[in-house]
């Protein structure tokens, strides 16, 4: 792909990229960085960008991914983040190490739903994302995303309960 069409194609939609990735990090720096990175990453891999149907969907999908890689990259250096002993009272250091497990035991079980409840349920946990965010970012109607919310809820729930 030559490097016009490549802006006409890809870049004429950075608006859109930034707005989705603003939606699901809620830091503008972070967002710009999101895009920045989807847009070099397509821009690297341009001559397998010609097939493409519907660039803007494109666009979106390639920049809510990498605003889903940074929010795991910035959880999973949350959860690396040790406290030492001293610092704080034990039971402070035992509520939060519990707190930890009971994370790391629903990060396994949200493993377990379906890829879209999978990405609904993230969206507004880890991003914090509203229902119609949501409904745009997965490209389903506000109805089903509240729907597939509720269900991955319950889900959840159901199969936190099997492990007690």
């Amino acid at each position: 792909m030559a490097t016009e069409n490549f802006k006409h194609l890809v870049l004429a939609h950075y608006g859109s990229m930034y707005r989705v990735a603003y939606s699901i990090l809620r830091d503008s720096d972070d967002a710009q960085d999101a895009v920045q990175d989807a847009v070099a990453a397509m821009w690297a891999r341009r001559s397998m960008l010609s097939g493409i149907d519907n660039y803007e969907s494109f666009c979106v999908k390639a920049v809510k991914n990498r605003c889903i890689d940074m929010l795991r990259t910035r959880a999973s250096r949350m959860e690396m983040t040790d406290v030492e002993p001293g610092e704080e009272e034990t039971g402070c250091l035992s509520a939060e190490i519990e707190a930890r497990d009971t994370l790391s035991v629903v990060r396994t079980l949200v493993e377990k739903l379906p890829p879209l409840q999978q990405e609904v349920i993230r969206l507004r946990s880890e991003a914090d994302c509203d229902l119609q965010e949501i409904a745009a970012i997965t490209g389903v109607s506000h109805e089903n995303a509240r729907t597939l919310l509720s269900r991955a809820r319950r889900r959840l729930k159901e199969l936190y309960n099997n492990i007690k």
